[in-house]
């Protein structure tokens, strides 16, 4: 015991002062068995348990305990009893606790922390310029999304000055995108500040942080790396509120560089159109934005949910639209917005509206881009009304406010970017189709393909003329 207190010692001191990892390897013995299906005899011989038994490491701990003069054998004994005493108190008072029951009961951890913490106050406009320097007067100046976010995330390191952005090629180079070009400039490398090529290391690293009172905004460079570490959001951020009541949390904000249609970078690495391996973890809060003004407003909204009640928020940035400035024809800059005022923010749940029309599009990222062009098209060519509905946010679904919006209409096509099998679209049409509307609707997913490179990178996508194809097709209407 006091050897390992002192390598332990020694391997803290290693790692802090070289900045290096250390591996602490221990012998350590197992007494009894896993669990109680475990049965030792049907794999270990009597002789091995009972040797095991004879090296209890309680037993050798109050031995060396003695032998160092630290306790005498009856004060040893006595702390002993007292800890025995202490979990037999412990455990009378569990096991008069009433049980949970309720599924609400049960769920109320997932989405509440047990100590919320306070809102901050919005930064001043005096600090704000300094930071900003150059880039202050720029505000009012309709930008793309890559560079809104940039200063969404500038005010927000300011706002939270515990918050930190780390990832791949994110400090001096400012990321693949250049989302956080300026960052570390701004807040130097505690706070902005590269990590291996990990992603697991990433995400690990974030949960450190969190455990530690920080708010961590790891990024994760392409959608479809974040295979590499889900289970640090499955098994362990995500979670954690769930297993402990609500006692802890792991707040943080993961951005996430994804889905298709980007050019340049070809391939299913780097256009992973598929966002199921989040939208099954319960408590998980999904953000996907279409457009610069409104990615500002629902990141403030991620920070206000982690600081305040401890959520996990992955921010999926769609990366075809980073750069995007025409909407309808070139040079119109139609999807380049200003900066928003610093208390605007997009609730949980809160979806927009563009139009009037019996037939709805619903849909989120790219899909609302391809569709409002396909919305004035049909208009134009085919003097068909249509609403365009962005859901925003993936999870969770404001199906409350979403029924009443639909109550009156005719015929909804859902546009979905991603992959037809496990979709969005899947569970949002289910969830219609078993309430009261009166809708005729109609999926226009993905293929069930990986997307590939060359050419063909786009064939198995939704376009701007298969969503009016489809819209035609479910009015009955023909070219």
């Amino acid at each position: 015991l006091i050897d390992t207190y002192n390598k332990s010692q020694l391997a803290a001191r290693i790692a802090r002062e070289h900045k290096k990892p250390v591996f602490l390897h221990m012998r350590t013995v197992r007494l009894m068995g896993h669990a109680g299906s475990d049965v030792e005899t049907s794999y270990q011989s009597l002789q091995k348990i009972q040797e095991a038994e004879a090296h209890d490491p309680l037993l050798h701990s109050a031995q060396l305990l003695l032998q160092h003069n630290i306790m005498g054998t009856k004060e040893i004994l006595s702390l002993y009893e007292k800890t025995r005493e202490r979990i037999f108190f412990i455990s009378q008072e569990v096991i008069q606790k009433k049980p949970l029951e309720r599924i609400e009961e049960i769920a109320t951890s997932i989405t509440a922390c047990a100590s919320p913490q306070k809102s901050l106050p919005l930064t001043s406009d005096e600090q704000r310029s300094l930071v900003f320097d150059k880039d202050w007067n720029k505000l009012k100046t309709p930008q793309h999304m890559a560079k809104l976010i940039n200063w969404g995330l500038t005010d927000l390191l300011l706002q939270y000055p515990k918050s930190l952005v780390f990832g791949e090629d994110v400090a001096e180079k400012g990321g693949v995108y250049n989302v956080t070009e300026q960052l570390k400039k701004r807040f130097g490398s505690k706070r902005v500040f590269n990590s291996p090529l990990d992603e697991q290391s990433i995400l690990g690293t974030a949960i450190g942080f969190a455990h530690n009172g920080f708010l961590p905004v790891p990024e994760i460079q392409f959608l479809a790396y974040v295979h590499n570490a889900e289970d640090q959001i499955r098994g362990e951020a995500a979670t954690l509120a769930f297993f402990s009541q609500g006692l802890f949390t792991n707040p943080m904000v993961v951005r996430v560089a994804g889905l298709a249609y980007q050019k340049g970078f070809g391939g299913h690495f780097h256009n992973d159109n598929s966002l199921a391996v989040f939208r099954d973890i319960p408590g998980l809060i999904i953000a996907v934005p279409s457009q610069g003004q409104d990615a500002v407003k629902m990141l403030r909204t991620c920070f206000k949910e982690a600081y305040e009640n401890g959520r996990v928020c992955i921010f999926v940035e769609p990366i075809a639209l980073y750069m995007t400035r025409d909407l309808y024809e070139a040079e119109d800059k139609a999807w380049t917005f200003t900066y928003p005022d610093l208390n605007e923010q997009i609730p949980l749940g809160e979806f927009a509206v563009h139009g009037e029309g019996d037939t709805v599009i619903l849909t989120y990222g790219n899909g609302t881009y391809l569709s409002l062009q396909a919305q004035k098209k049909l208009k134009e060519e085919f003097k068909l009304n249509t609403q365009v509905i962005d859901l925003r946010w993936v999870a969770p679904i404001n199906y409350t406010e979403l029924k009443k919006v639909l109550a009156a209409k005719k015929n909804l096509l859902f546009v979905e970017e991603c992959r037809k099998t496990g979709s969005l679209a899947e569970a949002v049409i289910a969830e219609l189709a078993t309430s009261d509307l009166s809708l005729k609707m109609k999926i226009h997913g993905a293929a069930d393909c990986f997307i590939p490179l060359g050419p063909a990178a786009t064939a198995g996508l939704p376009s701007v003329t298969s969503i009016i194809d489809q819209c035609l097709d479910l009015l009955g209407v023909s070219r």
